[in-house]
Parts: structure tokens; sequence; C-alpha cells
């Protein structure tokens, strides 16, 4: 259980049947800040966060269908009203108004 400061994230990406888009390999060497090597061996992935643009743009490239897109989509959205997670509807002002909603009511006699 998630404690203080601490959270725990859960993200449901989609099963999707087929070859993992080529985008995919883009975002893990962002995240990680490290690539593969055609050798197999790892090294300094430099200039991987300047490369989040091109990502984004082959995100917007992909077709709405695509399972993986609108995940990746929403992972590297600057958009502040995104909602909470994939698949979700609510955002984070109003996740945090129901919260403050329900703990309210829980204090309540």
């Amino acid at each position: 259980m998630a404690t203080g400061a601490q959270a725990n994230w859960v993200w449901a990406v989609p099963a999707v049947r087929g070859r993992v888009p080529g985008w995919l390999l883009h975002l893990a060497t962002i995240c990680a800040g490290r690539e593969v090597t055609d050798e197999g061996e790892f090294r300094g992935g430099d200039d991987a966060l300047a490369r989040i643009g091109e990502l984004r743009r082959e995100l917007a490239a992909e077709p709405s269908t695509s399972g993986y897109a609108g995940w990746g989509r929403w992972l590297l959205s600057y958009d502040a009203g995104r909602p909470i997670a994939p698949g979700f509807t609510i955002t984070p002002a109003e996740a945090e108004k129901l919260a403050k909603e329900m703990a309210g009511a829980a204090a309540a006699p």
C-alpha cells in the first residue's frame, strides 16, 4: 500500500496481436536512456531525449485503431487536462475533487 508521497501507477497497456510497433522500442530507449546495439550490447543513448519530438510525430501518424498508439500518445502528452491514465476519462483535477469529496463524506458522522 502506498504511503506518504509514494504512489503506485498501473497503466493498462492493451494487448495487441501482431508485431510490436517500432516506435515502442524508441520509447523504451528514451525512457532507459540507453539503447541496445546490433551486437546486443548497451550503449548510452545520449541523444534519446532529443528524439521525443520525432517520436510524437511518429505516434501522430499511427492510425487511431493501433492498440498501442493511444497509450503512447497519452504517455507523451503535454496536456495537463489529459485523463489520469489511458482508457480513463477522469482528469487529474476531477480525481482530486472526487478524492476531497470522498474524504469529506468519510469524515462526516
